[in-house]
Order: C-alpha cells, then sequence, then structure tokens
C-alpha cells in the first residue's frame, strides 16, 4: 500500500476505532508495527502519533466498559431466568421451557 505510513495507519486505526471496527484497528496496528520495525519516526512524528494512540486508548476503554456493562446485563438476566425455571420446576416437569400456570 502507497500510503501505508506509520500517521497514515495510525489515523486509519483510530477511524476504524470509531466505528468499533476492531479487526481493522488491529489490522492497521500490525501493519504499523512492520513499517516501524523497519524505519524511525521524527520527534514531531513521534508525539503525533503518541497523541492518535492516547485517543484509540481511550476509546478501546470505553468500549470495553461498554461490554462490561452487556455482560453484566446478561448475567444478571441469565439469572432471573434460571431462577424462573427453578420455580416453574416445581410445578411442572424440567423441559427447559418457562410454561404459564393459570
Amino acid at each position: 500500500h502507497a500510503k501505508d505510513t506509520v500517521e497514515h495507519l495510525t489515523e486509519a486505526a483510530g477511524v476504524a476505532a470509531a466505528d468499533g471496527n476492531w479487526d481493522r484497528v488491529a489490522d492497521c496496528y500490525q501493519r504499523r508495527e512492520v513499517i516501524l520495525s523497519q524505519a524511525r519516526l521524527s520527534p514531531e512524528a513521534l508525539t503525533r502519533v503518541m497523541t492518535l494512540d492516547c485517543r484509540i486508548e481511550e476509546q478501546i476503554k470505553i468500549a470495553q466498559a461498554g461490554l462490561r456493562s452487556l455482560l453484566d446485563e446478561a448475567a444478571t438476566t441469565r439469572q432471573r431466568i434460571q431462577g424462573l425455571r427453578r420455580w416453574n420446576g416445581a410445578l411442572s416437569s424440567d423441559s427447559g421451557t418457562i410454561e404459564r400456570h393459570v
């Protein structure tokens, strides 16, 4: 890729992170690592890249917090369903489904 520079790939990773496209973020960082292993950045470019990295890190932390919240909510829902099944099991056979008893 002709436009593959450390800065360009970091910017692309930032856009992908904002979109939640984590596979693309990983791809950009992998390609960037190859370039960094072969070249040095100027102090100015290094500062820009590090600033972008900090922004991407914040986006990752926000996404992780959102996922933790969703996982906690799913665990709570699962516990409620298991409680309903146990309660319903006293009234019917354990078929794995919740039946309505009137």
